[in-house]
């Protein structure tokens, strides 16, 4: 009766002590990886920033405007808003809807 006590009892001793090791090891590769995660999305986050301060002073109007008169030959027009296009999809769609029109025109100029 005594030894079969013992014996539970190291067993349930030694089953704890086996998945906590195996518990801390998981943590700690668990641990790594979030820190090595958040090292990349600081570095991705402070590229992000630097990109945004490059865009919004190299898109101001005043910087723009600097750069055409330093590089342009004094010929500046306006675009209308009807030509700017907000997504490649869109330009694509307007590109084929004039290539059909133009086609459609030139068959019936054949007739």
């Amino acid at each position: 009766m005594f030894n079969k006590k013992i014996f539970i009892s190291l067993t349930i001793f030694s089953i704890l002590l086996f998945t906590t090791s195996i518990i801390k090891t998981q943590t700690r590769l668990i641990e790594k990886n979030i820190k090595f995660y958040e090292k990349k999305i600081s570095n991705l986050e402070n590229n992000l920033y630097e990109i945004q301060l490059d865009y919004y002073y190299l898109s101001s109007p005043d910087n723009i405007s600097k750069k055409i008169l330093e590089y342009g030959n004094g010929e500046y027009s306006s675009i209308k808003y009807s030509e700017i296009y907000f997504s490649l999809d869109q330009f694509i769609n307007q590109q084929k809807k004039t290539s059909k029109s133009f086609n459609y025109e030139k068959k019936n100029k054949k007739k």
